[in-house]
């Protein structure tokens, strides 16, 4: 099958690497525990790759290797040349074994190879460590992700929630031992969540030009238009998954439901406005912030897949009269630090990074 690259869609380059990604890409963690999850999962894919995404997301912990195992199948039947896939997956955690979690050498090799075979892939072009292991010693961890590299099992490796301190950390470790370097970080990142990628990443996006894959841009599904009453309809993910009641209480808790809900009805004004939904706009904030290798999007229904898509068309128009009113709505800018040189603020890294 030939692949299809239509002009819309953007490409930028995954951090230090020569490697490019999609600004959208796909990932399968919503889809990953009943069996009508595959024909989505599968469908998404195919309507992605026929926009332009190239990134293909997926974790070892999503279902207890489910996701992958669908991704892999997918992909297969589909029929897609693996060179015009960047696959990657993330290790963490899947089985109850003593020694089927975490970040030892032992898990990162083991699991790799477990996540290939579910995947059916000889390598997976990026392999993030999923969560930050405190108790591994970390020249352990950055060791066993570059012996995976030196082994062809992947081509680049990442973090995944990882401390700004911790990243530097391990880029400086992996510099002194001769080591391959992460150069990505997955992070959450969205219209209600930007003080850690904003404020605490500024320095690894600005010395080590580290990439992102961010998720949850649409907080949730908070940002989607459908909570702006301040209640999750019935059916709704927040209605649906309660596990999520933390996430849902962060914000529309009784003490923040009013002010969180006048954002988002004045985002949907504004969504309306420019001529798009509100998830719409809150994925084209989220890529005008060029620190943004990639945005990861999940799907629950198919139906979703080209509206959120159809978001690269307000990207292309994202100007500073935009930048400006979705500002002024939030009022959540992230505190800055001091540049001492000149004895004032620092500018938002929001800023730098966009280039109005």
């Amino acid at each position: 099958m030939v692949s299809t690259t239509p002009a819309k869609m953007e490409y930028r380059y995954l951090g230090s690497s020569g490697i490019k990604v999609s600004v959208f890409s796909f990932g399968n963690w919503l889809n990953s525990n009943k069996q009508e999850d595959y024909e989505i999962t599968r469908d998404a894919i195919k309507i992605c790759f026929e926009n332009g995404v190239n990134f293909f997301d997926t974790a070892e912990v999503y279902g207890n290797g489910n996701a992958e195992s669908q991704m892999g199948k997918a992909f297969k039947e589909l029929g897609y040349r693996r060179e015009d896939l960047v696959v990657s997956t993330k290790i963490f955690k899947c089985g109850a074994g003593v020694n089927d979690s975490f970040l030892s050498r032992k898990h990162i090799v083991e699991g790799l190879r477990n996540s290939l075979k579910r995947l059916e892939m000889d390598y997976v072009d990026v392999v993030f460590c999923h969560r930050p292991d405190f108790e591994t010693p970390l020249e352990e961890t950055v060791r066993a992700m570059s012996y995976v590299i030196d082994q062809g099992m992947a081509f680049y490796w990442g973090t995944s929630e990882w401390p700004a301190d911790r990243i530097s950390k391990a880029i400086e470790l992996c510099t002194r031992l001769n080591l391959h370097k992460p150069i990505v970080e997955q992070p959450q990142y969205s219209m209600l969540w930007r003080s850690s990628f904003e404020k605490d990443y500024r320095r690894i996006f600005g010395e080590y030009r580290y990439g992102s894959t961010i998720w949850s841009p649409l907080a949730g599904g908070l940002l989607t238009g459908k909570y702006n009453s301040g209640v999750a309809p019935e059916g709704s993910r927040y209605d649906v998954h309660k596990y999520l009641d933390p996430i849902w209480s962060k914000w529309m808790a009784e003490d923040k439901k009013e002010g969180t809900v006048t954002k988002l009805r004045a985002l949907g004004d504004l969504a309306k406005e420019l001529g798009f939904t509100q998830a719409q706009l809150g994925l084209a904030w989220a890529i005008a912030n060029r620190d943004v290798s990639t945005c990861i999007l999940g799907f629950s229904r198919i139906e979703q897949v080209t509206e959120n898509l159809k978001a690269i068309e307000l990207y292309q128009q994202w100007n500073a009269d935009i930048e400006k009113k979705v500002r002024d709505i939030l009022g959540n800018d992230p505190e800055v630090d001091m540049d001492w040189r000149k004895w004032s603020p620092m500018p938002f890294r929001r800023d730098e990074a966009q280039k109005l």
